[in-house]
């Protein structure tokens, strides 16, 4: 008679059970169903200015894949943009400051697609006043955006990249140098919104880097709160993935066909020393590859910056995107959760910055990737309009 395999065992044969449940594996998954993709494909075909606006702006970049934006059309000529409250991160972004830097890139998208269409957009931010430090935006109106006159604004060149512009989550080549021109217009980009940048790409820097950014991303794993929210916004294979449109999306064969079978259970948490932790940190190699880090750095934290810091951080992106280079953040040592301030502090002290007086706001990987990344999912237009 046959003896079966324990549960563990298995996982640990098949290549490390709760790796499957981490936000990189995403990028090497097999390809998306098609309507959860769409809106990448659909953004062009809107005819009102305000929907046409929106339909780009919901394809910026933005943490976990949370989508946290509520626009109301209520005023004529207007958008206001809501913090949607159902979609934070209250355990890996305690303060709401990654949600709000995705608002700003939304922002940003949103006023290129109307200079596209010859339309100049005045931003107030936080119309209310801005949410306290330590609180998290719920609700919190980010922005009004009031439309000007027709005629009032030229194209933005970077317009045509809003639906090339892909997070790239797989393994960059290490031989090739970034383009000079790219990091003057990243600098450039930076100062435009207050703040500073800069890049890494000396090998001794890269080092520190990575193992800083290695031991924060082991810390969120190894925290259970932390790894289980992560672990609820996962969307494994394509009817979850197709009827969610956001979250970490896991379509590749086999985390479904062991979730499938009750081999994979994205809920157990890794512990230290376990073969699940050792999957997840096999598979965070990938991510020391690449030409250097991308730095964008604020003196101060106010939540004006934040949403700045989305602003330049996507326009930068526009521009990699432009000059064939990829992009994909790593924002585990920079997050505010009590396990990881030593690699908080580390990662400012590596970039010759003060975390008394100043804040690492992103922090991304650049380089060319060996293969292309797919468009994430993204819910419709319809789901963003206030009801």
């Amino acid at each position: 008679m046959q003896h079966p395999t324990s549960r563990r065992h298995f996982i640990a044969l098949a290549g490390g059970g709760a790796v499957f449940a981490t936000l990189p594996l995403a990028g090497c998954a097999s390809a998306y169903p098609e309507e959860a993709t769409q809106a990448w494909r659909a953004a062009g075909a809107e005819t009102d200015l305000r929907r046409h606006m929106l339909a780009h702006a919901l394809l910026a970049p933005n943490p976990h894949n949370r989508q946290p934006w509520i626009a109301d059309l209520a005023q004529p000529g207007r958008i206001v943009l809501v913090c949607d409250g159902e979609r934070l991160l209250p355990e890996t972004d305690p303060f709401g400051r990654q949600i709000l830097i995705g608002c700003g890139a939304f922002i940003e998208l949103a006023v290129i697609a109307g200079a596209q269409r010859g339309v100049a957009v005045d931003v107030q931010l936080f119309p209310d006043g801005a949410p306290a430090a330590d609180a998290m935006p719920r609700g919190t109106r980010v922005a009004v955006l009031q439309l000007r006159e027709a005629g009032s604004a030229r194209p933005d060149p970077l317009f045509a990249q809003i639906p090339q512009r892909h997070t790239n989550k797989t393994a960059y080549a290490n031989d090739r140098a970034l383009p000079a021109q790219l990091t003057v217009q990243w600098a450039q980009t930076a100062q435009r919104f207050g703040l500073a940048s800069g890049v890494v790409a000396d090998a001794g820097g890269m080092d520190r880097l990575r193992a800083i950014t290695r031991e924060a991303y082991e810390i969120e794993s190894l925290t259970p709160r932390t790894w289980l929210e992560s672990a609820h916004l996962m969307r494994i294979g394509p009817t979850e993935i197709a009827h969610h449109r956001d979250g970490i999306s896991l379509n590749g064969t086999m985390p479904r066909l062991m979730h499938a079978v009750g081999l994979f259970d994205p809920l157990e948490v890794p512990g230290p020393g376990s073969e699940n932790l050792k999957r997840v940190m096999e598979r965070w190699a990938a991510f020391e590859s690449g030409s250097g880090y991308l730095w964008l750095a604020s003196t101060g934290n106010t939540r004006q910056v934040q949403v700045d810091a989305g602003r330049a951080y996507v326009r930068m992106h526009l521009q990699a995107t432009a000059a064939g280079v990829q992009m994909h953040p790593l924002s585990q040592a920079l997050q505010e959760f009590p396990e990881v301030r030593g690699p908080y502090v580390a990662v400012h002290r590596a970039l010759a910055l003060d975390p008394q007086r100043g804040t690492v706001q992103m922090l991304a990987r650049t380089g060319f990737a060996l293969q292309a990344a797919q468009p994430s999912p993204r819910r419709g237009l319809q789901a963003v309009l206030q009801a």
